[in-house]
């Protein structure tokens, strides 16, 4: 897990790259992506400045991070047509999935919560962003879709990995092999999503849960996903051994020390994020 720091030792600040923007205020980094024009589809840039954004020092340390899309759509998967202009296309896919999932996987290993905020159409690799989430927030009107199988193409950005944990297997088949298309409600309903907002209130909304994540306890949150990710995957004596040795590890925190002080004392907790 990474070290974390205090919202107040994170200044304001902003980093300017060709496809993305990144910006960092009160604990909180935002990841934008910066393609409106292209529905915020994933090129080899994209993906290059994706992992060159997640070693930034704000955001490694970052108290939570945000990420969104620019413009109407949050992001419709791969570039198709800078995929096709390319001489090795097999060749040109395995470089651009090297970096994003290079990145995905350094901003899962975050103590930091990852808020995705998905409106508009989502599909592809934005959909495997999507499922990533800590917390996934849409709006009225979204609509959620594999899309690949329309192509000829297998699952990329741990969409394979993360749907079925979230949705179900079969939901997931329906999803993968059929081409269902999932409205926002559904998408709730399903376990896709967190929580579907009002057209229009998306950004405002996943705003204010980013900075409420911010302000709780960083390394407990970290933790927590860590282990809700593990229990699918092991028998439940090793995940009995694992949330006693986590628990001691993380009664040792201050913000553990400061969340029992505020509970006994009948105050609201101010946690550090460590």
């Amino acid at each position: 897990m990474t070290v974390t720091t205090t919202a107040a030792e994170l200044p304001v600040g902003s980093r300017e790259f060709s496809t993305i923007r990144v910006t960092w205020d009160s604990g909180v980094a935002h990841i934008l992506l910066d393609r409106p024009g292209r529905r915020n589809a994933i090129d080899l840039t994209l993906a290059r400045e994706l992992l060159d954004a997640v070693h930034l020092e704000p955001v490694a340390h970052a108290r939570c991070v945000l990420l969104s899309g620019a413009g109407a759509h949050f992001c419709v998967g791969g570039d198709l047509k800078s995929f096709r202009a390319q001489h090795d296309i097999p060749g040109h896919l395995l470089e651009v999935t090297s970096h994003l999932h290079a990145a995905l996987a350094r901003l899962v290993a975050n103590d930091a919560p990852l808020v995705v905020a998905a409106g508009g159409h989502v599909a592809g690799a934005g959909l495997g962003l999507a499922c990533l989430a800590d917390v996934l927030l849409t709006e009225e009107g979204a609509t959620f879709r594999s899309a690949y199988a329309a192509l000829g193409l297998t699952p990329d950005a741990a969409t394979s990995h993360q749907l079925p944990h979230l949705i179900g297997l079969r939901r997931a088949q329906r999803m993968t092999l059929l081409g269902h298309v999932l409205e926002a409600e559904e998408a709730v309903e399903w376990g896709l999503c967190t929580e579907v907002v009002p057209a229009g209130r998306l950004a405002e909304r996943a705003r204010q849960v980013a900075e409420q994540l911010a302000a709780g306890p960083t390394r407990a949150f970290g933790e927590s996903a860590r282990l809700l990710r593990a229990a699918s995957r092991r028998a439940l004596a090793e995940h009995l051994e694992d949330e006693s040795t986590t628990l001691r590890a993380t009664a040792r925190t201050a913000d553990a020390a400061e969340g029992i002080a505020a509970f006994v004392e009948r105050r609201p907790a101010a946690f550090q994020g460590h």
